[in-house]
């Protein structure tokens, strides 16, 4: 499997409450991205320093990750997520995993 994972770090508008963004991406996860094919997990973080957020998603494949990126705009499900984004503020890396180290 050649596992893909992407990190996007963003900031929200002004008006959305730490608790607010954190219940529109638990929907956006559990609503829309859980449901994609090709999608393993995704983990939110907060750097309280910059207040600049991160989503890291693990894929399937290159293939998979694109095509639910695609329907992303699309989507009515998404529509709240991508409204509460300073759209300015997103950054998107992409990675192909080449190792994985656990704890014995």
């Amino acid at each position: 499997m050649n596992i893909m994972t992407e990190i996007v770090t963003f900031q929200t508008i002004e008006n959305v409450t730490k608790e607010e963004f954190i219940s529109i991406v638990d929907e956006l996860e559990k609503n829309f991205h859980s449901l994609q094919l090709g999608f393993i997990d995704s983990e939110l973080l907060f750097n309280d320093v910059d207040e600049e957020w991160i989503i890291i998603q693990h894929w399937d494949s290159m293939e998979n990750m694109q095509l639910a990126s695609k329907k992303m705009f699309d989507s009515p499900i998404t529509e709240t997520f991508i409204n509460a984004l300073n759209t300015k503020s997103v950054k998107m890396l992409r990675f192909h995993q080449l190792g994985v180290w656990t704890k014995n």
